[in-house]
């Protein structure tokens, strides 16, 4: 998988090809966390419907480690925390691999179900 990336102070950004794709994913360290977050869909292609919102809350249910959100804007992203005092290789992979998890689940389960064309 061919990932580029970017490094600047406090954050560290890689593109990610997921199906015919790329998203951005940022890690942005704090003293006290660490935030991995991703945008998946721009607010103008989020649907406004009680049904793409229960499909979004049933991953959360049934997928472990996925989490969906909605940002201040209105994208659709997935994001994770992890307190610094808690952090390792294993817990940073998992909970990096999960975000990239959420786009590819997304795009494979939920957007179609949505006839949202990525």
């Amino acid at each position: 998988m061919g990932v580029k990336y970017q490094k600047e102070e406090g954050v560290i950004a890689s593109l990610w090809k997921v199906g015919d794709g790329e998203y951005w994913v940022f890690v942005l360290v704090g003293d006290d966390w660490v935030a991995i977050r991703t945008t998946i869909l721009e607010s103008g292609k989020v649907p406004d419907n009680a049904e793409f919102y229960r499909a979004l809350l049933n991953a959360h249910y049934t997928l472990a480690e996925v989490r969906y959100d909605v940002d201040e804007e209105g994208n659709l992203g997935s994001s994770k925390t992890i307190p610094v005092s808690g952090m390792n290789r294993e817990i940073f992979a998992s909970e990096f691999n999960s975000v990239v998890f959420a786009i590819d689940y997304f795009r494979q389960e939920i957007a179609p179900k949505f006839g949202i064309e990525l």
